[in-house]
């Protein structure tokens, strides 16, 4: 998503109104992956505030992910608000010297590219944990069976490590 901004680069307080949708590649986590179903939908503005542009908005877009518990494929939705302020790469001394801290985002000449910005914002804003239902019990651990729907082959036995056969009758 390439925004020109030539219409507020030179105009401290300018705005430019923004509605967009744009494709953005599947992320990969350290959590799972997370399929996009669609466009990342985003309205918002770009403000000049003094040389540092100030993105908001909000940004929606529905995505496919597996249980955590049961491992069924399941889609949701997600809705971020967008606050961020762009500074002029310009502005920035030295790539060698750039500051290991400075998270902000950066724009050069009269375009502003929101791809890196609208990602980095859906994928920390993504829940770590998704389930397919508040009271999915998962999968039995003994054979694997959906614990909802199918019928366990274990008769559901409470299997004790062998490992801790030495406790059994520690409280006794």
């Amino acid at each position: 998503m390439k925004l020109d901004i030539t219409s507020i680069i030179k105009n401290s307080g300018g705005t430019i109104t923004v509605q967009m949708q744009e494709t953005l590649e599947d992320l990969e986590t350290d959590f799972g992956a997370v399929t996009f179903k669609g466009p990342v939908d985003f309205s918002g503005s770009v403000t000049n505030n003094n040389g540092m542009l100030v993105l908001k908005g909000l940004a929606k877009v529905s995505y496919e992910t597996f249980c955590d518990r049961c491992g069924k494929k399941i889609e949701r939705e997600l809705a971020v608000d967008i606050n961020e302020d762009i500074v002029d790469k310009s502005g920035i001394v030295d790539d060698d010297t750039e500051d290991p801290d400075d998270d902000r985002f950066a724009f050069s000449g009269n375009t502003l590219d929101l791809d890196r910005i609208l990602a980095d914002n859906l994928l920390t804003n993504t829940p770590t944990s998704h389930k397919c239902r508040e009271d999915c019990p998962g999968l039995c651990p003994e054979c694997g069976a959906e614990l909802y729907g199918e019928s366990c082959s274990c008769g559901g036995t409470d299997s004790i490590d062998s490992r801790f056969d030495a406790l059994k009758g520690f409280f006794d």
